[in-house]
């Protein structure tokens, strides 16, 4: 009996504390129903640097309690507010020419904060602009054409945008400003601004030229390019030479009234050795520098062959044309005479007139039905 009233008891016991178990584990379920998920953080935080300021970039949590954005930054804690669910802002007034530590919070509608996401950025400081090397003018022939050549226009702190504005003075009151966007360039250390596009000639007139170029150019902190443009002015005081140049040197081709080829061919005309020549029959003949572009010729030479005078040309006339069919003449030639053999003459013309096509038309030899010639060579000058 005693035994039966032990296990009446601990049966009511066992009893009590799995009606009292049940109660607490109800009320733990209950609270942690009600607990409060706070607003999720942001992800991938990202700057890019501006001038005097920094754009910030992120992807926003997918929780639907965030419902602004705070953003706290530099020494003093700067506080900015947004109430909306931003994803990039741009920061302003950044001067200090340091870096910034920026720490950006997702708010909920109960004023909770996220867990913080922080990034250090450095802004584009007047100092940095300042102490960018501005790019350097030079006029330069490259290959039959003359440029104005803008020099260090990118490196390792700077990118050239595309953007620059230059002006240039010169002799007898010449002066050109011109504004250009030049995106084959952007990025380029060398910017080559032909000089056709600033005058209506291949090449500027010798003499002393001022030069003030005004450069765009995105700064680079680190590896990061800057979002803003800055300008960089230099100028300079240039002295520009005379330019000669060889127009058997643009892509051409040489032909003659006989289509002489061989050893001593019409392709010896133009091969700049004055020992090789061109010999071909015929009372009279002709010769034709054809180009794949226009361009001046203002004087030209003649190198007699290595033999027999009475083959050298006596009369003779230079013309130019841009079709091949009509024909203006440029130079023209009567009674003369090398006095030796290889004998070069030079010969001026008074061209300014672009051509793609000069003809050396001969039409009296010193004695011979026999034609020669060591060099035909069309030249245009600039100080001509």
């Amino acid at each position: 009996m005693k035994q039966f009233k032990s296990i009446i008891k601990i049966g009511f016991i066992i009893a009590f504390m799995a009606y009292w178990g049940c109660d607490s584990m109800e009320d733990n379920f209950s609270q942690y129903m009600e607990e409060y998920n706070y607003s999720g953080k942001i992800d991938s935080l990202r700057v890019y640097p501006g001038f005097e300021r920094v754009i910030l970039a992120w992807d926003n949590p997918k929780d639907q309690k965030s419902k602004s954005i705070r953003i706290v930054y530099g020494v003093d804690s700067t506080e900015v507010l947004y109430d909306t669910m931003v994803d990039s802002v741009s920061i302003d007034g950044l001067d200090a020419g340091t870096g910034y530590e920026f720490t950006v919070y997702t708010i909920d509608a109960h004023n909770n904060l996220s867990v913080p996401t922080s990034i250090t950025a450095f802004p584009v400081s007047q100092a940095f602009v300042d102490g960018l090397t501005p790019p350097m003018v030079v006029v330069q022939a490259i290959g039959p054409d003359q440029y104005l050549s803008i020099m260090g226009a990118s490196n390792v702190l700077m990118k050239f945008s595309g953007n620059l504005e230059y002006t240039v003075n010169g002799p007898d009151g010449f002066t050109q400003t011109d504004v250009v966007y030049l995106p084959e360039a952007i990025g380029q250390s060398q910017v080559n601004i032909p000089v056709s596009s600033i005058i209506p000639l291949p090449f500027l007139p010798e003499g002393e030229y001022t030069f003030e170029v005004k450069v765009s150019v995105w700064p680079i902190m680190g590896n990061l390019v800057s979002a803003d443009e800055v300008v960089l002015t230099n100028q300079q005081t240039i002295t520009v030479e005379p330019v000669v140049i060889n127009l058997m040197t643009i892509a051409g081709t040489i032909s003659d009234r006989y289509n002489t080829t061989g050893g001593e061919g019409v392709a010896k005309l133009v091969d700049g050795n004055y020992s090789s020549k061109y010999l071909t029959g015929g009372s009279q003949t002709w010769m034709m520098w054809k180009m794949d572009r226009q361009f001046i010729a203002n004087n030209y030479i003649m190198v007699s062959g290595n033999d027999a005078w009475e083959r050298d040309p006596k009369d003779w006339k230079v013309e130019g044309s841009n079709d091949g069919v009509n024909w203006v003449t440029l130079d023209q030639r009567t009674g003369m005479v090398f006095e030796s053999r290889n004998l070069k003459k030079t010969f001026l013309m008074n061209n300014t007139t672009p051509y793609s096509h000069y003809r050396l038309n001969v039409s009296s030899y010193s004695g011979s039905n026999l034609f020669q010639l060591s060099e035909w060579t069309l030249y245009y000058d600039s100080a001509q």
